[in-house]
């Protein structure tokens, strides 16, 4: 059987590998680099397939599915996403390009509430 959505995805963001995605607020957030993260996790095909799809779109909905909440978030970036933008040359436009999503089981140091992590 395949791994459940939320289970999967709180692997990759613990991962080293993936820089594409990272935990913000102390873990109880992600921040996803749109484009990073569908040449990273998205476009990988064959035995190194992250996911289902390789569409960011698709992604998303699935997100929404598993009841994340999409957080706006105000361009002053906590110290552990400076270093996320830093790779990125143009950091004001690579942070236009982060999107926050949260889900109240879905936090870096609580693994066992991701059996919560419900679809809609």
């Amino acid at each position: 059987t395949s791994i459940a959505f939320p289970n999967k995805l709180w692997k990759i963001v613990q991962s080293h590998p993936f820089q594409s995605i990272q935990w913000v607020d102390d873990g109880i957030c992600v921040a996803i680099n749109q484009e990073a993260f569908q040449k990273e996790a998205l476009a990988q095909r064959g035995p190194h397939t992250v996911f289902e799809t390789d569409s960011v779109k698709s992604f998303l909905c699935q997100l929404h599915l598993y009841r994340f909440t999409k957080v706006q978030r105000d361009s002053e970036t906590p110290d552990s996403l400076d270093e996320f933008l830093a790779e990125d040359a143009a950091a004001p436009s690579a942070y236009s390009k982060l999107l926050f999503y949260y889900d109240p089981n879905f936090r870096r140091d609580d693994p066992h509430l991701l059996k919560r992590c419900k679809q809609r």
